[in-house]
């Protein structure tokens, strides 16, 4: 029985240590402590468009939050005329690894929505793209910002500021 109860415990630590030893035990523990992708953690995202923005015309905008690693990866490497091409595709795949917040502001016009509109899930890319008539890059990363997110639209651009916590 004193054999038993020295020997048990030890069989028990091998076999533990046998288990997390292998690589896919490990990875699905790490997983699960430490869950990939970030949670946004903005208290409020404010859009406001200059007057003299787009030629005077409204400008589409899309917040684009992504939790799927492959998909961010492929639409952080878009162009803005690109999203909003792909857009409405994108929005048809199953899974719902897209959430998609979009407004359309004409110049001078501002907008804040609250952050906790996009808190509660994780993501690996959260993404602003503007659908100016000037084309270009047109898109900013947003994820690792935290605190008072405000975007605002130039002529031409826009510009992305973070008043953190």
């Amino acid at each position: 029985m004193r054999l038993l109860c020295i020997l048990l415990p030890r069989i028990l630590l091998l076999q533990l240590a046998l288990l997390l030893a292998s690589c896919s035990t490990v990875s699905s523990v790490n997983s699960f402590l430490f869950p990939p992708g970030v949670k946004p953690d903005w208290d409020s995202l404010s859009l406001y468009v200059d007057p003299a923005a787009n030629r005077d015309f409204p400008m589409a905008v899309d917040i684009v939050l992504v939790s799927d690693e492959a998909l961010a990866k492929r639409i952080a490497a878009m162009k803005a005329a690109d999203w909003f091409a792909a857009r409405d595709g994108l929005r048809k795949m199953p899974g719902g690894e897209l959430d998609i917040v979009s407004v359309e502001l004409p110049p001078g016009e501002s907008l804040t929505l609250p952050g906790k509109r996009f808190s509660g899930r994780r993501v690996f890319a959260a993404l602003a793209f503007a659908d100016y008539f000037s084309g270009g890059e047109q898109s900013a990363r947003l994820e690792t910002l935290t605190g008072k997110i405000s975007i605002e639209f130039g002529a031409a651009d826009f510009t992305v500021h973070a008043k953190g916590k």
